[in-house]
């Protein structure tokens, strides 16, 4: 499985779940594991404490505190029979001379001689460089000499520090099986989620008979594909009245309006003077009024997927040459000139004819707004059906404050009746743009404008 397969995966909410709570686990785990350890030292160092309290007692009980000579016959005896490396004696006389044991095992501090017993703990290091924690009791004759009980605690501490060390692995493993059994069900949550989330998209896309998969296992994931699968069913019932309300006030309307332009013209005709001219005005704007109905209807149609649409791989040099054949006559007027950039070979992916609209709308934008005799430059690059369209003119151009807004309908930003239109090229284009899987971004030219319409590549209905 690779990084980008499994990133997502280490996203999911269940495995974060499992993740955390093997965390947890493991917290405490570590903290137990520290004090077992400590309290298997204060038991170690208890047992070994009672050890010597022994071996002191069984030594007054044999009369072995008597006298260093006595003590030290005995102590020769028992090394004969003593197995343990970890348990050292040493005895010294009144005189300070040693009489058994070595006298690197001493504490190095004379216990003060109104103290029978004295315990002591002293770390030492032999030849090898092997340290040894030594835990001693010192124990004053009878005959004035000292005997010395000690015991090594580090080998038995190392024994038992194996419990907590081999626990916490133990500990670890659980842990990391849990981790590994929560990927299966991490991977089976991703997977419906996705499917989800293709559903929607494909939804978005105008593939209006998508929906969520649900009722399979009867968990939240279904209770989620149920409710999003209501919603979506709502979403078409009432995109579909609207589609029947407005094609049937497109009908009712279409034909009283043609009538009126009809008896208007006719009426027209037979007037002369400023009477023939207010007449001639109510059919201009008749045809405004019939203009701005059928750009709204289109930018609705567009922005709903509710449209015939044939995406295919279209020419990009044989679309912008099109268009600009189209627009020549009315650049010509402006004394503008057209200037075609296309990068070789580039092809995109989508309906021609609304690209074509596009490109439309936005060379008839920089057609009012870019002053006489200036290039309008046609740009193009892509690859493998997506890329991107540009239009650039030398115009006033638009601020980066106001590009959003100037995409919203019914928004012109120069002042109202200074040039024709309605506020609805750029909705337009940021629909058709939108429908190709892209986005229309208004850049600055230094000066004018720069509007780009890309395209993705993508599986649109109709395609």
């Amino acid at each position: 499985m690779s990084w980008a397969e499994l990133r997502p995966l280490l996203a999911t909410s269940s495995l974060r779940q499992a993740t955390t709570i093997a965390f947890i686990c493991l917290l405490f785990s570590l903290i137990s594991i520290v004090l077992t350890n400590q309290l298997l030292e204060v038991v170690m160092r208890s047992h070994v404490r009672d050890m010597l309290l022994n071996d002191v007692r069984g030594q007054q009980l044999q009369g072995g505190m008597d006298s260093a000579e006595q003590l030290t016959w005995g102590l020769r005896y028992r090394q004969q029979l003593d197995v343990r490396k970890e348990r050292q004696a040493t005895v010294i006389d009144h005189n300070g001379k040693l009489l058994f044991g070595s006298r690197e095992l001493l504490p190095g501090v004379t216990p003060p001689s109104k103290d029978r017993l004295h315990w002591y703990h002293i770390s030492l290091t032999n030849e090898q460089g092997e340290i040894a924690e030594v835990l001693g009791l010192s124990v004053t004759l009878n005959d004035g000499g000292q005997y010395y009980s000690a015991f090594d605690l580090r080998p038995m501490l190392e024994r038992t520090r194996i419990i907590p060390l081999a626990t916490g692995a133990g500990l670890l493993l659980l842990l990391l099986s849990i981790l590994i059994t929560a990927l299966p069900f991490g991977l089976h949550n991703l997977y419906r989620i996705n499917r989800i989330r293709d559903a929607l998209a494909r939804y978005a896309n105008g593939d209006y008979t998508a929906m969520a998969p649900a009722v399979q296992h009867g968990d939240e994931f279904d209770q989620l594909g149920i409710e999003i699968n209501h919603g979506l069913l709502r979403i078409n019932k009432l995109m579909d009245e609207v589609k029947h309300i407005t094609s049937h006030i497109a009908h009712e309307l279409r034909t009283p309006l043609t009538r009126l332009q009809s008896r208007l013209l006719t009426a027209s005709e037979q007037l002369s003077g400023p009477a023939r001219e207010e007449l001639l005005c109510a059919v201009q704007d008749s045809e405004r009024i019939q203009h701005l109905f059928r750009a709204v209807m289109r930018i609705a149609e567009v922005e709903t997927g509710r449209m015939a649409c044939h995406f295919q791989m279209v020419e990009v040099r044989e679309l912008l040459e099109d268009v600009a054949e189209y627009y020549q006559p009315l650049a010509d007027e402006r004394g503008c000139r057209f200037e075609l950039e296309i990068q070789p070979g580039c092809q995109l992916f989508g309906d021609r004819a609304l690209l074509f609209q596009a490109l439309a709308n936005l060379i008839d934008n920089a057609l009012k707004y870019a002053p006489a005799q200036q290039a309008i430059t046609l740009a193009a690059r892509g690859r493998n059906g997506q890329g991107t369209l540009q239009v650039r003119d030398r115009g006033p151009g638009i601020s980066p404050a106001q590009s959003e807004r100037a995409m919203e309908r019914f928004q012109r930003l120069e002042a109202k009746g200074s040039t024709q239109g309605h506020g609805l090229g750029l909705t337009l284009v940021k629909a058709i743009a939108e429908l190709h899987g892209g986005e229309l971004r208004l850049g600055d030219h230094q000066p004018g404008l720069a509007a780009t319409l890309s395209v993705r590549k993508r599986a649109l209905p109709g395609g």
